[in-house]
C-alpha cells in the first residue's frame, strides 16, 4: 500500500515540540512519502523535522491548514505525482498521540467499506452564526482512497477552494466542504469511532473529541487527544484530565510531551492562564479563591484538584440560583495575603471584573487569563 501523507504544522513561536516529533515518527511507519508543510517561513526552533520527513516546505500562514493542504496538492506535489499512490493522508498538529499504533488502525479500517475516512465523526448541528451542518468526518485526520484521489471532483475541490480567512471559514469551506463534495459525488465515508457506536453516541451539536476525550481514548481506541480539549472553557474538560491520567497510568504515551507543550502555550494563548505563573501564585498566597462559577471556573477548580492544590471556593459578583454554591465577593472577607484567580475566558468579561476589583484588592492579589 503506497500512501502519501501531508502534515501541516503551525506554531506562533515557530517551535517544534517533542509531541510533533513523536507524531511524525509514528506517521512515517504508515506512509511511503511524508511531506510536512510548515505554515511559517521564519526559522523554526527545536529538533530538525527534516530528519523524519521526506520533504519539508515552508510557506506563509495563509488559509490555515486548508491553505497548506491546497498548496501541497496543487503546487508542491502536483496531481500527476498523486496518481502513484493508493491513499492520501491529511493531518495537522492539533493533537497529542498516537497512543495506539497507527498501523493497527489502518489495518482495522482496511476492512471497512469506504472511500474516505477519519478518526471521529461529528453529528449534525448548527454553527454559532446559525448555519446548519450535516454529520461529517472531522478534518484533523483524513484518509482518502484511490477512487477519491483520482477523481475529478476531488481535484476540482482543491483547485477552486479559496484560502479561508477565519477559522469558521476553514470549517465551513474545507471540513464541511470536502465532506459535502465527496458525498454529493457518491463517495462513502467512515470513521473509526463509528465502530464503537455501542459504547459512545455523540448527540447533535456535540464535538466528540471535546466532549468525550476519555471515552474515545479508553473505550474506542481513538489514538489522539486534541490540544484544545484541555482548555478550561471546554465543557468536556473533566474527561480530558481523566484521559491524561489514563494515558499516564497505562503507559500509552509520555505525558511529558503534553505537559511541556501546554505549559509553553499557556504563556501566550488568549484565554489561557499561564500555568507556571499560576503555580507560583498559589504558593505565595495564604488562601486562593476562584472568581467565576461558570464552565471555566469549575474546570479551573478541577485543575487545582488534579494538582493537589487547595482553594477556598468560588467568588461571584452576586449569587443566583445557579451559582448558589459560590460566595458573593462582598461576603468573602478577602484579606491582604489572599489570592484571586479570575476564571473567565473572554476579554470583555475579564476587563469588567478587573474594573470591579481594582479598588477592592491589590494588584498582586489578582491573576487573570491572557488577554
Amino acid at each position: 500500500m503506497k500512501r502519501l501523507c501531508i502534515c501541516v504544522i503551525y506554531d506562533q513561536e515557530n517551535i517544534i515540540d517533542s509531541y510533533i516529533i513523536h507524531m511524525l515518527k509514528e506517521v512515517k511507519t504508515c506512509c511511503t512519502y511524508l511531506l510536512v508543510v510548515c505554515n511559517a517561513k521564519s526559522d523554526w526552533q527545536g529538533e530538525d523535522i527534516s530528519l523524519y520527513a521526506d520533504q519539508v516546505v515552508y510557506r506563509e500562514n495563509v488559509g490555515y491548514d486548508a491553505g497548506g493542504y491546497k498548496d501541497a496538492l496543487c503546487i508542491y506535489t502536483g496531481w500527476s505525482s498523486l496518481d502513484a499512490y493508493d491513499e492520501l493522508i491529511l493531518l495537522n498538529d492539533s493533537f497529542y498521540g498516537p497512543f495506539y499504533p497507527l498501523q493497527r488502525i489502518f489495518q482495522t479500517m482496511d476492512a471497512v467499506i469506504a472511500d474516505f475516512w477519519g478518526l471521529t465523526r461529528s453529528q449534525a448541528g448548527m454553527m454559532p452564526e446559525g448555519m446548519r451542518y450535516e454529520a461529517h468526518i472531522q478534518s484533523y485526520f483524513l484518509v482518502f482512497r484511490k477512487a477519491v484521489i483520482r477523481s475529478g471532483a476531488f481535484r476540482t475541490f482543491w483547485e477552486l477552494l479559496t484560502y479561508p480567512h477565519t477559522m469558521d471559514e476553514a470549517i465551513k469551506d474545507f471540513e464541511l466542504g470536502i465532506n459535502k463534495c465527496l458525498k454529493r459525488n457518491g463517495f462513502r465515508d467512515a470513521a473509526l469511532s463509528d465502530l464503537y457506536s455501542s459504547v459512545l453516541t455523540a448527540r447533535k451539536n456535540e464535538n466528540p473529541y471535546m466532549e468525550y476525550p476519555l471515552q474515545l481514548i479508553r473505550d474506542c481506541r481513538i489514538p489522539i487527544l486534541k490540544y484544545k480539549a484541555l482548555f478550561f472553557g471546554n465543557s468536556g474538560y473533566a474527561g480530558a484530565l481523566k484521559a491524561v491520567r489514563f494515558i499516564q497510568e497505562n503507559n500509552l504515551y509520555s505525558t511529558e510531551y503534553i505537559e511541556k507543550h501546554i505549559m509553553r502555550k499557556s504563556k501566550s494563548e488568549k484565554g489561557w492562564i499561564d500555568f507556571e505563573v499560576l503555580e507560583k501564585f498559589q504558593k505565595t498566597h495564604r488562601r486562593i479563591f476562584i472568581y467565576g462559577f461558570g464552565t471555566y471556573g469549575k474546570n479551573l477548580g478541577l485543575y487545582f484538584q488534579y494538582r493537589g492544590w487547595e482553594t477556598e471556593g468560588f467568588l461571584v459578583t452576586s449569587t443566583t440560583e445557579k451559582d448558589g454554591q459560590a460566595i458573593p465577593f462582598e461576603q468573602a472577607q478577602i484579606e491582604a495575603d489572599d489570592g484571586i484567580v479570575v476564571a473567565v475566558g473572554k476579554r470583555q468579561m475579564c476587563m469588567e471584573i478587573q474594573a470591579y476589583l481594582q479598588n477592592k484588592c491589590k494588584e498582586e492579589q489578582l491573576l487573570f487569563p491572557n488577554l
